[in-house]
């Protein structure tokens, strides 16, 4: 796992495709959002991020948030960022 380079620990990311203002975006937004509610869902997360993602940079976007699951994806180059905020992971491409 690579350093997030936003100096928050707990965010670690495991593989990153993706262009450094996505990057970023993804992380700031996922902290923002956890911080305002430590009893999120998964599910809602994954959908709010994947709207972001959507409005702001084109569609289509996939997200999947989660403790416990595995992928084999296809992605454009360029777009995909699969990181941990603390113990929940978080796939988007």
């Amino acid at each position: 796992a690579r350093p997030n380079n936003m100096g928050d620990k707990r965010i670690r990311i495991e593989k990153s495709n993706i262009d450094e203002d996505m990057r970023l975006k993804a992380i700031e937004f996922v902290i923002q959002r956890c911080n305002r509610s430590n009893k999120f869902q998964d599910v809602e997360l994954a959908k709010e991020l994947k709207k972001v993602f959507d409005d702001t940079f084109f569609p289509t976007w996939q997200c999947v948030v989660g403790k416990n699951f595995g992928s084999d994806i296809s992605f454009e180059d360029k777009h995909m960022l699969y990181f941990h905020f603390n113990s929940t992971a978080i796939l988007l491409w």
